[in-house]
């Protein structure tokens, strides 16, 4: 049997991890064109980067890596341009989560909630918290970030109690 080709690893790479690459689009881009702009960033910079993939079993780690670095970068970009840091177009926001949720109306409400206060957060911040929603472990946490686990810890802890403020403060 031959070995798998680029575009066949790229291919099941992605497929296997599009819900997670959505999930850093949606908490990094606020509209349709940002999030579509970023989510070919992040595919580019996954394909450009599958060389440097050594190992198969830190997939997942190696691509969240470059979906949050690239995320990053995008906002930072944004910002320079004299983007906002955070969404402007908060009915868009809160239908676009909506549109993705069950028929339940205060689950929507409550999301929208989140990913709002969620939006509020630096870039390190939304990092572990999508991390965190995406039930990685400390260790793998600190691995994709370039922190330890300790760090990893203690970051995350103070991401929560912001969150809750923030959600506490939510309309």
């Amino acid at each position: 049997m031959n070995p798998p080709t680029d575009e066949q690893q790229f291919l099941e790479l992605i497929n296997g991890n599009r819900p997670r690459i959505l999930k850093v689009c949606q908490v990094y881009a606020w509209n349709d064109a940002d999030r579509d702009d970023l989510y070919q960033d992040i595919l580019f910079q996954i394909w450009r980067g599958l060389p440097g993939l050594k190992q198969a079993t830190h997939a997942n780690t190696w691509l969240y890596r470059i979906a949050l670095n690239t995320a990053i970068s995008f906002v930072r970009k944004r910002a320079a341009r004299g983007g906002p840091a955070v969404p402007l177009d908060h009915a868009q926001l809160t239908h676009n989560i909506e549109s993705r949720q069950t028929h339940d109306a205060g689950a929507g409400d409550q999301v929208a909630r989140l990913y709002d206060a969620i939006a509020r957060l630096n870039e390190v911040e939304k990092a572990l918290v999508t991390l965190f929603l995406e039930d990685f472990s400390y260790d793998e946490m600190a691995e994709v970030l370039g922190l330890s686990a300790n760090n990893v810890g203690v970051l995350l802890h103070r991401a929560k109690k912001k969150l809750s403020t923030l959600m506490q403060e939510a309309p």
